[in-house]
């Protein structure tokens, strides 16, 4: 029984690290999304994650990550023109 109390404290000392580097790998996990529209205010200080479009071709739908200058964590979703990134984009379309 002793053992037991033992591996128990020692995984419930682990699991705060475990869920910060989730926390890291995947940050905003468990934030709400917000859709943006035209005019909102944004207080972006670092952005943590953003989707990648560069090989996606037409209008497509994004999340940014971002902390605000407070230490908030946002999730933000908008759309974007994707593939924009040199000649690679218009080669793609026509």
């Amino acid at each position: 029984m002793k053992m037991a109390s033992v591996v128990s404290a020692l995984l419930s000392s682990l699991a705060p690290s475990v869920f910060a580097q989730e926390g890291l790998q995947n940050p905003g996990t468990g934030v709400a999304p917000v859709d943006y529209h035209y005019g909102m205010e944004i207080d972006v200080q670092k952005v943590l994650h953003r989707t990648d479009t560069s090989d996606k071709i037409g209008v497509v739908p994004v999340t940014l990550v971002y902390e605000d200058s407070e230490g908030e964590i946002h999730k933000i979703r908008f759309l974007e023109w994707g593939g924009t990134s040199g000649s690679n984009a218009t080669s793609q379309i026509s």
